[in-house]
C-alpha cells in the first residue's frame, strides 16, 4: 500500500514538473504572455533593405517573425485590392498615403488608432485610423552634376517643372510611370491641383519627348541618373539624398508646385495575423524605427521627436507645395491615371 502511494506521488510530481516545464516554454514562445507568437506578412513599398532593418528590430523586440515582399506602390494597391476575398498580407508599409486612401475606400484596410500616433499632425493620418503617416517626402528634380557639366557646361540648373520642357533635355530625363509608381503619380497629381487637370495633361504631353524612359519603380530614375545613363531624374527628394550620400554627384531642387508623399502605414483587413500587425503599427510609431528609416532613406519623419538625419534636408526650407491635398490626389487617382494612359 505504501509502495503504491509512493508511486502515485512520484507520478503526480512528474506531471507537475512536465506542466511547469511546458508552461515555461509556452510562455517563452508567447502563448501565455512573454514574446508574441506568430508571423506577419508585410507588403513593403520601402526599399527592402530599409524594411528589413526595421522588421529585424521588431522581431528582436516582440518575437514576431515576418515575411516581406517589396512592391512599387501601384502594384501593392492592385494586389491588396485583388486579394480582398482572401488577403495574403497583414501590413502595408510605406507608399503615398493617397494610395492608402484608395484602399480605405475599397474597404481593404483595418481601422486602428495606435496610442503612439497622438503626436502626428492630423493632416498626416487618417482620422478613423485606416492609415497613419510615417514620413514626409517632396518631389524633386535630381541632377547628375558631372553629366550636366559635360552636356550643358555652366548653364543654370532648371528650377521649375516648366524648364524641363526645354528641347535640349530630349532623352535626358527619367520619370517613372504614374500608372504604377506612387512617385510619378504624386508629381502629376500635384501639378493637376496647382494648374488644373487639362494644363497638367498638356504639360506631360510636352514632357514625354524629353523622357528617356518611364520605369515602373519610383526610385529607378535617380538610380540611373546617378550612374550617368541620363542627366535628370524626377523622384522623391529622399531617394536623391540617399544617392548623394552614397557618393554620387547629385544636386536636388524642390520646385514650386512640387507635391509630397506622406508615406503611410496600414493594416490589411482580414489578414491572418491582425493582432501582430497592430503590434507592428505600435512599434513603427516609436522613435527608433523613425530614426532607422530617416537615416537610411533621408526622408523627414512625421513625428516631431525624430530629428532630421545627417545629410538630410529640412523640407521647410524648400519651395514644396504645402497646400497639396493627398485626399484630393486619392479622389482623382483613377481619373488622372486613365487620362494619362492616352498620352503617347
Amino acid at each position: 500500500m505504501a509502495r503504491k502511494k509512493s508511486n502515485s506521488s512520484v507520478m503526480i510530481l512528474s506531471i507537475i514538473v512536465v506542466v511547469l516545464v511546458a508552461g515555461f516554454f509556452l510562455y517563452k514562445s508567447g502563448v501565455f504572455g512573454g514574446k508574441s507568437k506568430g508571423k506577419i506578412t508585410v507588403y513593403s513599398i520601402f526599399q527592402e533593405e530599409e524594411a528589413r532593418k526595421i522588421l529585424d528590430k521588431f522581431k528582436a523586440e516582440t518575437g514576431i517573425d515576418y515575411d516581406v515582399l517589396r512592391l512599387p506602390s501601384g502594384e501593392a494597391v492592385t494586389r491588396v485590392q485583388n486579394e480582398m476575398g482572401k488577403p495574403q498580407a497583414d501590413f502595408l508599409m510605406g507608399g503615398p498615403a493617397d494610395s492608402h486612401e484608395v484602399l480605405k475606400k475599397a474597404g481593404a484596410l483595418e481601422t486602428y488608432i495606435s496610442p503612439n500616433a497622438k503626436d502626428i499632425p492630423d493632416n498626416m493620418k487618417d482620422k478613423e485610423g485606416a492609415w497613419t503617416g510615417f514620413y514626409l517626402n517632396p518631389i524633386a528634380i535630381g541632377i547628375n552634376e558631372q553629366r550636366w557639366k559635360e552636356k550643358y557646361a555652366t548653364a543654370p540648373y532648371p528650377q521649375t517643372f516648366q524648364e524641363l520642357l526645354d528641347p535640349k533635355f530630349k532623352g535626358e530625363i527619367g520619370m517613372s510611370d504614374p500608372a504604377t509608381s506612387g512617385t510619378a503619380y504624386t508629381a502629376v497629381a500635384s501639378l493637376a491641383q496647382v494648374w488644373g487637370k487639362e494644363e497638367m495633361l498638356k504639360y506631360v504631353a510636352k514632357l514625354l519627348p524629353n523622357l528617356k524612359e518611364r520605369p515602373k519603380s519610383g526610385i529607378e530614375p535617380i538610380q540611373k541618373a546617378a550612374k550617368g545613363e541620363y542627366t535628370i531624374g524626377i523622384t522623391f527628394l529622399g531617394d536623391q539624398l540617399k544617392m548623394k550620400n552614397q557618393g554620387n554627384p547629385i544636386i536636388s531642387i524642390v520646385p514650386e508646385a512640387a507635391g509630397y508623399e506622406v508615406g503611410g502605414l496600414a493594416i490589411v483587413k482580414g489578414g491572418a495575423n491582425t493582432a501582430g500587425a497592430k503590434k507592428l503599427m505600435d512599434f513603427m510609431l516609436t522613435n527608433e524605427p523613425g530614426l532607422l528609416y530617416t537615416e537610411s532613406a533621408f526622408a523627414s519623419s512625421v513625428k516631431p521627436t525624430v530629428p532630421i538625419p545627417k545629410g538630410g534636408i529640412d523640407i521647410k526650407t524648400t519651395k514644396y507645395n504645402t497646400t497639396y491635398s493627398l485626399w484630393k490626389a486619392a479622389e482623382q487617382r483613377k481619373e488622372l491615371q486613365d487620362a494619362l494612359k492616352n498620352l503617347k
